[in-house]
């Protein structure tokens, strides 16, 4: 068998899972499984899923609700393809993967990858920048591209040779809420994997604000620790490349991070002023992490650090309604 496709599941409605799988069954010309794991659905959805897998020859497994990298690692265990993708089930691929795209014998496979934005209908091809398309080449080349936010911060669009996966021990930490995928990403190239860039979109990435930013308050705290863990990570992967742009790649890792803080503290705010003021506290912790007082912050992430600590609540507020309103231009424009 070529492909086993991955698609780990938790209450997703039964429209955006049958979206999912019809596009899969759209793929001609290799041979394939799609094993589905139900990471404890409600009994209302796991009857629908398990009923849509039997009627479309999908092999379907409930398991006890562990989080996505367990269901993930679950899948590899029961994969019999040669090699594995990984696909959620609210989004779709692109059928255009064949036999040709497995004939490197690469360990690793990398695509293209759609990022629509749902709520205004937007999309953009997410592509691995700097690479010549059908190359093969070491994949410890492409630590530094993990330092940055790109197609390597994402487990999906890419095909893995299985038995380099399970030879290298290389799963998904099950600890993390965020960043199990650059951890993964991360894991897999430090074991030097053969690699080949495809220069084809594979797969649909569907991405809706409101539902980002619910998830970021439902999950705070581990949402927050998962971001230092990504810091964290991404200064250890420096001192493993071999670089001319340490310095400016060091920056861009830390402000990028004080950004992130402030963008999930900023949609408290715009939420609830209560709220804002009641996690204070508790986001300064994070940003003191890192010592905001070093040089590599910008003008920009310290004024941001600054509204957070003397609680400029409005002027916060007026920043995130700014935005949407830029969001909202944009997509009349477009």
């Amino acid at each position: 068998m070529d492909l086993s496709f991955i698609i780990p599941l938790y209450n997703k409605s039964e429209e955006q899972f049958k979206r999912c799988i019809s596009s899969i069954l759209k793929v001609k010309n290799i041979t394939y499984e799609i094993i589905v794991v139900d990471d404890g659905s409600s009994p209302n959805m796991g009857k629908i899923y398990k009923e849509i897998c039997i009627n479309n020859g999908l092999n379907y497994y409930y398991e006890d609700n562990s989080g996505v990298s367990a269901a993930r690692n679950f899948g590899i265990k029961k994969a019999k393809g040669k090699y594995i993708t990984f696909v959620d089930a609210d989004d779709y691929i692109c059928p255009i993967i064949s036999s040709e795209d497995l004939c490197s014998q690469c360990d690793l496979v990398i695509f293209n990858v759609q990022k629509t934005n749902v709520d205004y209908n937007k999309s953009h091809k997410v592509i691995l920048n700097n690479c010549i398309s059908n190359n093969v080449f070491e994949g410890k080349q492409l630590l530094e591209k993990t330092l940055e936010n790109g197609i390597l911060n994402w487990v999906f669009s890419k095909v893995y040779n299985r038995k380099f996966l399970q030879k290298n021990n290389i799963y998904f930490d099950t600890s993390h809420v965020n960043g199990e995928d650059l951890d993964f990403i991360v894991k897999l190239l430090l074991s030097n994997p053969s690699t080949i860039y495809i220069d084809k979109i594979l797969y649909v990435y569907l991405y809706s604000y409101s539902t980002g930013v619910e998830r970021e308050k439902l999950k705070l705290k581990n949402n927050l620790d998962d971001m230092y863990y990504i810091w964290n990570l991404r200064k250890n992967i420096l001192q493993k490349i071999d670089s001319n742009n340490l310095e400016n790649i060091s920056s861009n890792i830390d402000n990028e991070y004080c950004k992130n803080i402030f963008e999930i503290y900023s949609h408290i705010v715009d939420n609830s002023y209560k709220e804002a003021e009641k996690y204070k506290k508790f986001f300064e912790k994070f940003i003191y992490k890192i010592k905001p007082d070093n040089k590599n912050i910008s003008a920009f992430n310290r004024l941001k650090i600054a509204a957070i600590e003397h609680s400029w609540l409005k002027l916060i507020k007026k920043y995130v309604q700014l935005k949407k309103n830029v969001k909202k231009i944009n997509s009349i424009k477009n």
